[in-house]
């Protein structure tokens, strides 16, 4: 369910009065639904930043649920949202228990929220001083304010900052790896698509020449690609390099194999002719030497 579909509002009497939200939602899609909150979705320049599972700075390791950061002054500039996401009751008694999540990101947020998607999971009475809580409207992508919080000016540390850049950078290179992904498999399935309706109209030749080519690139663990490559992609540069490296002494050894070959062969179809000039040879060469060497007695 995306963050604009409509939720089922929920009425179920809690001390006496109503509970505020909506029906269960699983963690990640309401932490998708907290941003499209805090976000507009499709908005190119949304004036503000949305990271999830944020470290906060010094020793304790501490990892916000999300926190948003204004940036343009009609988004709040500067102004920072820590937020706790707790979708059940149990997750919600144990932080109450170990509040140390929100005592290491209190000094460095403007605002502490508890969000959560009804008031059965947290109760308004509940929250420790200065949290506010968020639950979601039955309609709509904007959350209802139940408790306002404490709002306060966050310390802008050396600390914070490479924390909010790291995180910040680190969620673009993964937006920027998934388009990547995304672009790469519409890619193949492109090619794929003209190579299996274009086949019939290819000559045999081409056929097979787009066969081995894919069997290469399987064999490469890559798609080949000109220029620089990424990801998995080979470059036909590198490949060319690496075939003729490895392909060279395999292709001469081949070669050399090939010429003894044909040279055997040659032999062997000669060697009847052969065989009747040697031994011509040999019947040839005794008499010559028993007349050379009989002539001096004659002589006597």
């Amino acid at each position: 369910m995306s963050a604009g579909t409509e939720q089922t509002e929920i009425a179920v009497p809690r001390g006496g009065r109503a509970t505020r939200g909506v029906g269960p939602v699983p963690t990640d899609q309401l932490r998708q639904m907290l941003r499209s909150h805090f976000i507009k979705p499709g908005e190119e320049l949304p004036g503000a930043v949305f990271l999830t599972e944020v470290t906060a700075p010094g020793r304790s390791m501490r990892r916000a649920d999300a926190v948003h950061i204004g940036i343009w002054a009609s988004r709040g500039g500067g102004e920072i949202d820590v937020c706790e996401i707790k979708t059940q009751r149990a997750d919600w008694l144990r932080e109450m228990r170990d509040p140390g999540k929100a005592e290491a990101w209190w000094p460095y947020s403007s605002r502490f929220w508890l969000v959560v998607p009804n008031t059965s999971v947290a109760a308004p009475e509940e929250l420790p001083p200065g949290w506010g809580l968020l639950v979601p409207k039955p309609r709509g992508r904007r959350f209802q304010v139940v408790t306002e919080p404490a709002v306060r000016t966050p310390e802008i540390t050396p600390a914070l900052l490479v924390t909010l850049l790291t995180c910040t950078e680190t969620v673009r290179a993964n937006a920027l790896r998934k388009q990547r992904n995304m672009l790469g498999d519409q890619h193949r399935e492109q090619v794929r698509r003209i190579r299996q309706e274009a086949g019939p109209a290819l000559d045999p030749g081409t056929q097979e020449r787009l066969r081995l080519l894919d069997a290469l690139e399987t064999a490469l663990g890559g798609k080949l690609v000109s220029g620089t490559p990424w990801g998995d992609a080979v470059s036909t540069e590198q490949a060319a390099e690496v075939l003729a490296a490895f392909a060279r002494p395999q292709l001469e050894q081949e070669r050399a194999r090939r010429r003894a070959v044909w040279l055997v062969e040659a032999l062997s179809r000669e060697l009847p002719g052969v065989e009747e000039m040697v031994g011509l040879f040999i019947n040839t060469v005794p008499v010559r030497v028993r007349f050379d060497a009989a002539e001096p007695v004659a002589g006597l």
